[in-house]
């Protein structure tokens, strides 16, 4: 061995006699989730981590055993991710997963380390880590997103009727406007016919249960891919992706002829109703989803013109 392995390896020792034997160095190491682990050949040494069972360990430390302790469905990503640090691929090895602390349930762990040396055939030696527990900020975590996703859904979502609202059009038309000048569309604006005098006549309270009512017949219309969205008080749009103006219209008379098959209290009232605007086409790039509402919207006011419980289509 020549001077200067020698001279290393006294340094290793030392620096090894303070991280093992040190119990103050062990103490500030332990309060802030810092370990350290020898994996040379003559010592195999680890210092107190949320490893079980395993601080201290002479002879029986295993490169490998610690993954044992990892939810078998985070293990195998994370083996490659430490036999990349003990094959010499990469020092630094940093990882989120779910590990059996104490032989108790699974814990949420972060975990960052790197060697500190090798030896000169590229064997791992010191290593020194963090680990720390994030369970609790995991559990925050996902119920702030739950929060944040409930928020979102009431932003575009009528709550009175559970169908999209305005700001679902406005916000989310990449999901159903397509505007490649290719894909075909139709837009249908409604409004139930009379309403205000149904308003007057059953009160609100009566109004709003014809409402729901309208929307329950006219999902019985509608298919998986299309969108029905309440616009405002007693309008609504109903957006036909992929849709040809034949197939558009079809839908159009299905949705007039279901919804005079609901019931009106009283003979004031005389029978539910409602009148549709259709615009169909291939939406243009230049184009987007409120250019053929307005369209519709425009188409809907000649049907009520013509004498309601109609529609209007027009095609681009």
């Amino acid at each position: 061995m020549t001077d200067k392995a020698e001279e290393m390896e006294i340094i290793k020792a030392r620096i090894a006699e303070v991280l093992f034997d040190n119990p103050k160095v062990a103490e500030a190491m332990a309060r802030v989730n810092v370990f350290v682990v020898d994996h040379r050949p003559d010592s195999k040494r680890i210092t107190a981590s949320l490893l079980p069972d395993q601080a201290g360990a002479e002879s029986e430390h295993d490169l490998y055993g610690w993954l044992e302790y990892i939810h078998p469905e985070d293990r195998e990503v994370i083996r490659r991710q430490w036999q990349d640090v003990m094959t010499g691929k990469c020092d630094v090895f940093e990882a989120t997963y779910r590990f059996q602390v104490k032989g108790q349930c699974y814990r949420w762990i972060s975990n960052l380390g790197t060697m500190v040396y090798r030896s000169d055939n590229d064997q791992p030696g010191f290593y020194i880590g963090v680990d720390r527990d994030i369970t609790e900020e995991r559990r925050l975590q996902q119920l702030l997103e739950e929060e944040r996703a409930r928020l979102a859904h009431m932003l575009i979502y009528d709550s009175f009727l559970n169908i999209p609202n305005r700001r679902y059009l406005d916000s989310q038309q990449t999901l159903f406007f397509h505007n490649d000048g290719q894909t075909p569309l139709a837009v249908l604006v409604l409004d139930v016919d009379n309403f205000k005098d149904i308003n007057t006549e059953l009160t609100h309270k009566g109004g709003d249960m014809v409402l729901h009512q309208v929307v329950d017949v006219l999902r019985e219309c509608l298919g998986p891919d299309d969108v029905l969205a309440r616009y405002g008080g007693d309008e609504f749009v109903v957006v036909l992706p992929r849709s040809s103006l034949d197939q558009s219209r079809q839908m159009a008379r299905c949705m007039i002829d279901i919804v005079k098959t609901i019931t009106l209290p009283g003979e004031k009232l005389g029978q539910c109703s409602i009148s549709i605007g259709l615009y169909q086409g291939c939406p243009l790039p230049e184009q987007n989803f409120w250019d053929y509402f307005e369209q519709a919207d425009r188409l809907l006011f000649v049907a009520k013109k013509a004498g309601k419980a109609r529609f209007q289509s027009g095609c681009l």
